[in-house]
């Protein structure tokens, strides 16, 4: 934890590597992920770097990789739409082994044959299925077409008598199984016909455009296919239907003809004479058998291809990205000429000197390079990234603080408290013993089975649960924790402890009877146990308990936690030995808080310690408010102890001199600084150091502006102030969001499952149950729950964190395969 209150020591190194051991040592310095490398080339362009054309080569061979990826889940949703195993496709061997031993070299080359080889077999297969629907379009057509012919009578198109056949056509416009469309006299003349097949979608509309355009001067059938059919151009599976137009005339062949096309109807060659077609239909069938023959032998090929690049897929992907990152690392370094070597600098933490030397040591080795990399720390005045370690139970919460902001270079962690305080203002808003326990039970299960989905593609959602799983946790134990506190549990009280006050009850029969509550004999002056007693609980005075409870308990957990902050603001003040900001902001912030709010959480103490006796104290907001608009008198209705009156007016006159205390102090004190710098007096009184100086924000020669600082700290100080009366206000959600999750509870329980399940029979206690349970799930146990964390999170980023969180930092960031194969960095 220690390591969590503040960033990580951080030092500037500097590196020289010779050219043959830069790739090895790169290489394992990514393994260790312990260094943040600085750009030495910000001038110069991308396409300029030294090691531009090995980018472009890794570039070159993730695209390929990419396709291959594309083929292998092709195949892989082919065969399960087909309902066939895809485990060889899924098997895979260690992919360490496997991408230690790689080459580039030798990928580059298998990436070209295999790319080569795949393109060729698809472009062979395309044709072969292209070619292979076309031949059963055909064989429909064929079939299809006897039948017309059949149906109509006709037998032989070039040889029976004209009139004949028109008369023979004409007279059955409709037969069964299809449909005809004609209607105007048929002319003497040669007579044709078209067929082909079509898209079921598109037929009715180019019915009605073949009617218009030839008014009328065709006859058309048609019949639907069984069988959906691959459409040889798209590759989609469609309803197609086969249609035969007869027509008479060149121009209306033409015009038939561009209306296919347009509609994408295929168009097939078909004999007029019965023995032609069946003669081609016995060429079409065997054709039929080869092209499949053929295509399940090409697709087993292609098939043996893609298992063998499966196996082999995640190790080249990894590697090539390694590669990449590689090179673009390199590309930040600076090459030393005359020495032949490559300059790097670079963050990282003091305590990993020895592990970067060593993995240094260790590529030279294996690189076999003569020469001996070299580390040297160097000193700097930039400011350092920011690094705290964090584990899977820390992660979640340093996540919070990250969103508002990177905390400066080794200023206090908000992080450390947000562990604790963010589920527990959480929990007090969402106390139930009943919704803790089911919040705590599923994010036990993410993480009991934490390794099973580690890795695995999740929804949006489930993966937000999974990743904040130890936060949720908390908040569930944290909410049982409050809800036994306020004897909660699905709105239905607990009684654990049995209850302190017994009930008589007055009155004869027929007559109003009167409920006395007393306190039982030998637990007077004895607090309960634990909690509320569970008496309150459906007393007609409970709301009126319960907010006075919960309001204070509000305004003394907001006043704690900004006191909190305030002393981390001294803590920076210390770590960094910024004497001023001690002696101007946080002694006069800690004055006016307490003076105001810390009598007011006195008071709000006091008054709990006293007999419970309303009549003989008065209330609190009163007091506060008469406080200052009769500063100089107590009305007898608003006192609380003897010498009230003394104590009131030091604490307003402590906030009256703690305001201009903040204003003036600090800018009159560096003003004097600046004037006694000018005169040549590097002693002041305060024996501030020259670098302290610097801290306080104004660097050596930097033009001293009193008009702004002394704006500046204006609005600081307004912001203190009027923030102290806000911020403290704003902790009274805690007592409103804690009302209506209370609330909300009974009203489901009372009006849902009591007044309706329990006083109806067993089916509207069902109904009822699953309205109750519903509304549990989707409203409290959701969205109750979104509204708490973000008010949670609201009280921690503006009412806590501004006190004493710059937030103006920059993340640590090393170069580390980790992060890059998680795609976090480009």
């Amino acid at each position: 934890m220690g390591s969590l209150f503040r960033s990580e020591p951080m030092q500037l190194v500097q590196l020289f590597v010779q050219i043959e051991a830069s790739h090895d040592t790169v290489d394992q310095l990514g393994r260790l992920g312990l260094i943040q490398f600085r750009d030495l080339c910000p001038e110069v362009s991308a396409f300029q770097r030294n090691f531009v054309n090995e980018v472009k080569r890794c570039d070159a061979m993730e695209v390929k990789v990419r396709f291959f990826e594309e083929q292998v889940q092709k195949e892989i949703r082919e065969l399960e739409e087909s309902g066939k195993d895809v485990s060889r496709l899924l098997e895979s061997e260690d992919h360490d082994v496997i991408e230690r031993k790689l080459n580039m070299d030798e990928m580059e080359s298998t990436f070209e044959e295999l790319q080569s080889e795949l393109q060729q077999m698809n472009n062979n297969q395309e044709i072969l299925e292209r070619n292979y629907t076309e031949l059963v379009e055909l064989k429909h057509v064929l079939t299809k077409d006897a039948d017309f012919f059949f149906e109509t009578g006709v037998s032989e198109i070039d040889q029976p008598d004209e009139e004949s056949v028109q008369k023979r056509l004409l007279a059955k416009p409709a037969a069964s199984g299809g449909k005809a469309v004609g209607g105007a006299s048929v002319q003497k003349g040669a007579l044709g016909f078209v067929t082909g097949v079509i898209a079921r979608e598109v037929f009715a509309p180019f019915e009605r455009v073949l009617w218009r355009a030839t008014r009328g001067n065709l006859f058309m059938k048609y019949s639907e296919v069984d069988e959906k059919i691959k459409d040889p151009h798209t590759g989609e599976l469609l309803n197609k239907n086969v249609f035969i137009i007869f027509y008479q005339g060149e121009l209306a062949h033409t015009k038939i003809k561009k209306i296919c096309e347009s509609f994408r109807a295929n168009l097939y060659p078909c004999p007029e004479s019965a023995k032609g077609r069946q003669d081609l239909l016995s060429q079409v069938e065997t054709k039929l058998k080869d092209h499949e023959t053929i295509l399940s032998r090409t697709t087993r090929q292609r098939r043996q291809v893609l298992v063998s690049i499966a196996k082999n897929i995640k190790p080249w992907k990894v590697k090539v990205i390694k590669e990449k990152s590689i090179y673009h690392t390199m590309n930040m370094f600076n090459y030393d000429v005359g020495r032949k070597c490559l300059i790097a600098e670079g963050w990282c933490p003091r305590t990993s000197t020895e592990a970067i030397v060593t993995a240094m040591r260790a590529a030279t080795e294996s690189s076999g390079a003569l020469v001996p990399s070299i580390l040297s720390v160097i000193p700097s005045k930039d400011d350092p990234p920011t690094f705290f370690k964090t584990n899977k139970f820390t992660g979640s919460f340093q996540g919070l603080v990250d969103a508002y902001g990177i905390a400066r270079y080794q200023e206090v962690n908000p992080g450390v408290f947000t562990i604790i305080t963010f589920p527990f203002l959480f929990a007090v808003m969402f106390g139930d013993v009943g919704h803790g326990f089911i919040m705590a039970l599923v994010a036990g299960l993410f993480i009991l089975n934490e390794k099973k989905l580690a890795g695995k593609p999740l929804n949006e959602m489930v993966q937000t649960v999974y990743d904040g799983r130890y936060m949720l946790f908390m908040m569930g134990l944290f909410s049982i924790y409050t809800g036994l506190i306020y004897n909660e549990a699905f709105a239905v009280g607990l009684d654990l402890f049995g209850s302190q006050w017994e009930f008589d009850i007055h009155g004869r029969e027929n007559t109003t009877k009167v409920v006395v509550a007393t306190i039982r004999a030998g637990y007077e002056n004895r607090p309960y146990p634990f909690g509320v007693d569970p008496a309150w609980k459906g007393a007609t005075n409970t709301l009126m308990y319960y907010n006075s409870l919960k309001m204070k308990m509000s305004i003394l957990l907001g006043v704690v936690q900004m006191t909190t902050g305030i002393c981390m603001s001294l803590m920076n003040g210390l770590y960094f030995k910024h004497k001023l900001d001690i002696y101007c902001e946080f002694i006069p912030q800690m004055l006016f808080m307490m003076s105001i709010f810390g009598y007011l959480c006195f008071l709000i103490i006091f008054k709990w310690f006293q007999p419970a006796d309303a009549a003989q104290h008065p209330m609190i907001l009163q007091v506060m408010i008469q406080m200052f608009l009769s500063p100089v008198s107590i009305a007898p209705e608003n006192h609380f102890f003897d010498g009230q009156l003394a104590i009131q007016l030091i604490l307003i006159l402590v906030a009256v001199v703690s305001v201009p205390w903040m204003l003036v102090s600090k800018p009159y004190i560096l003003k004097k600084r600046h004037e006694a710098k000018v005169k040549g007096l590097l002693h002041h009184a305060l024996g501030e150091s020259h670098d302290d100086e610097d801290d306080d924000g104004h660097h050596g020669d930097a033009e001293f502006d009193f008009g702004e600082i002394f704006v500046k700290q204006t609005i600081h100080t307004i912001e203190f102030v009027l923030g102290g009366i806000s911020n403290t206000a704003s902790y009274l959600r805690l007592w409103a969001l804690s009302l209506a999750h209370a609330e909300l509870s009974e009203v489901f329980l009372g009006r849902v499952l009591v007044g309706i399940g329990l006083a109806g029979g067993p089916f509207e206690l069902f109904i009822s149950f699953a309205v109750w349970a519903g509304a549990t799930i989707g409203i409290l146990m959701i969205m109750e729950s979104l509204s708490a964390f973000l008010h949670a999170l609201r009280l921690h980023w503006v009412e806590f964190m501004n006190k004493f969180f710059h937030g103006d930092g920059y993340k640590f960031i090393p170069f580390s395969y980790a992060i890059v194969l998680q795609g976090d960095v480009e």
